[in-house]
């Protein structure tokens, strides 16, 4: 077992403070891990963290804090700095725990899981809805033939955050920093669970919508949104399921909802979620036919085996992943394959037509 893991921490904004930095301290608390340095391009920011979490040296050039002694960063920018940074780890002999989307598109994303294949580094995406309890218990349901042969996976992801259309851009309403808006936001985390549930997507008809296409600007005046609002998606999956994905930021109502509906030919199952521990210790099945001659749903409670899924667990996960030399999961892989399908997403958007998984080299 090695020593304890040397960490930095690049980007301190929300993610950062609120997932990646606790959940460190807690990995050092425990003799696992010791987080060294933060960076952010905004001083106050990088150093009011380092003083909030007692991190020795505080940077505003990542690549400063590259050329530390350290065995791995987790990286907490806008989505347009997530390739570059990666790969300066990865060539720098670090692990590298990224946030989601992995990138700005399929070729960035594919460019980094290659890199990392090549060096033999481990890498880690914070795909966090995997650790909420019935999310794995539903895996091991589907795994073990409990709902049959699955027809149908309906998914949503809402929540109500620019709903206002005084709601002021920020980077995640800009296209060169964020890639793309509600589907890369919110959709690839259902994408994610529903590719870990059911196995790779095989086509997608993908539709985006804008709906305040001119935002306020914190600096004055207004500007355009060149992404997403909300996305609707229908789905093929390789066993043959037909799937209907929605995500949206102007729900209303919601902070942080999602639902996911799954009918097979033995059962069928609903997970609903309003936020982390609102939900995520019960699921609605309805299995048999005994059941299923009443229409019945019932709600059980996730066994305890699962109860141990915290929002913090991908962090924690990479330092003891790396501490025992294995390779995490969910992994830059499993961020390329979830690109990959959202950059097939924009694609049918675009042209109007479905389009067909694994994308072709000319389209990535």
């Amino acid at each position: 077992m090695a020593d304890r893991i040397k960490v930095g921490v690049i980007g301190t904004g929300g993610i950062a403070t609120l997932r990646h930095l606790p959940a460190y301290k807690e990995a050092e608390a425990a003799g696992k891990a010791e987080v060294l340095a933060v960076s952010d391009v905004v001083e106050a920011s990088a150093q009011a963290a380092a003083a909030q979490f007692g991190v020795p040296q505080a940077f505003t050039d990542y690549r400063a804090l590259l050329q530390l002694s350290l065995d791995a960063v987790s990286i907490c920018t806008p989505n347009s700095f997530h390739e570059p940074i990666a790969l300066a780890a990865l060539d720098a002999g670090m692990d590298v725990l990224c946030e989601k989307p992995l990138a700005l598109d399929y070729a960035d994303a594919r460019r980094m899981t290659e890199r990392a294949a090549a060096l033999g580094r481990k890498t880690a995406v914070n795909f966090r809805y995997r650790w909420i309890p019935a999310a794995g218990f539903i895996r091991d349901l589907i795994a073990g033939g409990e709902l049959g042969e699955i027809y149908h996976v309906y998914a949503n992801y809402f929540n109500g955050s620019l709903y206002d259309p005084a709601t002021p851009i920020s980077w995640r309403q800009t296209r060169a920093e964020s890639g793309s808006g509600a589907l890369g936001d919110l959709a690839s985390h259902i994408i994610d669970l529903c590719r870990w549930w059911m196995g790779e997507f095989a086509s997608v008809d993908g539709h985006l919508r804008t709906f305040t296409t001119e935002r306020p600007l914190t600096t004055g005046g207004v500007g355009p949104v060149d992404v997403d609002d909300a996305v609707s998606i229908h789905a093929r999956f390789a066993s043959g399921a037909e799937g209907a994905i929605n995500a949206s930021r102007c729900a209303i109502g919601h902070n942080n909802h999602q639902r996911i509906e799954l009918y097979g030919t033995k059962g069928a199952l609903i997970y609903e979620i309003e936020k982390w521990d609102e939900g995520g210790d019960r699921i609605r099945i309805c299995f048999g036919s005994g059941q299923a001659r009443y229409n019945a749903f019932a709600t059980v409670n996730v066994p305890p085996f699962y109860l141990l899924g915290t929002p913090q667990r991908v962090m924690t996960d990479f330092i003891d992943a790396i501490r025992a030399g294995i390779q995490p999961s969910p992994d830059f892989t499993d961020g390329m394959r979830c690109q990959e399908v959202l950059d097939a997403v924009e694609l049918s958007d675009r042209e109007h037509t479905p389009v067909t998984l694994p994308l072709s080299v000319s389209d990535a």
